[in-house]
């Protein structure tokens, strides 16, 4: 499987705060099917627009070799991929004009989006269509999580309809983040909404990096063959910076 969203590496936000939890994680992984994972902090340390707390490309790019040398040493059979779970701001553009914004694998194609959680900010149509316009396809982040799509969840097929990919958390279909989430979670997977899955790790105990529970739950939904696309043929197009459809 590919995990094309998690916080694995160390010291860079909320997620893995030391390289033995980071190692951690990666063995648990493994362990769970995972082969490839795309370690992707938030692109400010505290979730907070400052550039003082910036996670710019050069940043994450030398903490992902440190990692890789890390595994080889470890013998953990994970390949890490570079990535940047990005906050939906006008900031973004200015950061992919001077090359400091990284998107998934650095491939200039695919960029985890993420909406707030409490909000739908007016711009979020004017931002998805600036980085169609540039080439590079947003990502939208566990909108199950979003209260006013929770609400008014059509709001969703406008993006989908600007060419954006929608990727939930396995954990919400799990009830990880309450059963509304859940309920929510599943509604947006039979509405056909959903191209990925993935598990969103912060740590080793509350939010793992595991998916293959969630497997099962989306079999349930959409089929196993469906579902395991969601973590497999999917996600690997997209690291790969293939066309997903």
């Amino acid at each position: 499987m590919i995990d094309i969203h998690s916080h694995i590496l160390p010291g860079l936000d909320d997620g893995a705060q030391t390289w033995e939890e980071a190692l951690q994680m990666a063995r648990l992984a493994v362990a769970d099917g995972i082969r490839i994972m795309v370690a992707s902090p938030h692109l400010y340390q505290n979730r907070v627009v400052d550039n003082e707390t910036l996670n710019d490309k050069e940043t994450i790019l030398d903490t992902v070799k440190q990692f890789k040398q890390k595994l080889r040493e470890e013998e953990i059979d994970l390949e890490i991929l570079p990535g940047c779970d990005t906050p939906l701001c006008f900031e973004l553009i200015r950061l992919m004009d001077n090359g400091q914004l990284l998107t998934i694998n650095d491939g200039n194609r695919y960029l985890l989006l993420e909406l707030p959680d409490t909000s739908f900010p007016p711009a979020t149509e004017q931002v998805c269509f600036r980085l169609q316009s540039k080439g590079v396809t947003p990502i939208i982040t566990h909108p199950e999580r979003n209260f006013i799509i929770q609400e008014m969840p059509a709001k969703i097929e406008r993006l989908l309809d600007l060419g954006c990919l929608v990727q939930i958390t396995g954990s919400s279909l799990l009830g990880v983040f309450g059963r509304g989430v859940a309920k929510f979670t599943r509604l947006l997977v039979k509405k056909g909404y959903v191209h990925l899955v993935a598990s969103d790790a912060h740590n080793t105990r509350s939010r793992p990096p595991v998916l293959s529970p969630a497997v099962e739950a989306l079999s349930a939904l959409v089929g196993p063959e469906q579902a395991r696309a969601m973590v497999t043929v999917i996600p690997e197009k997209i690291v790969k910076g293939e066309p997903c459809f």
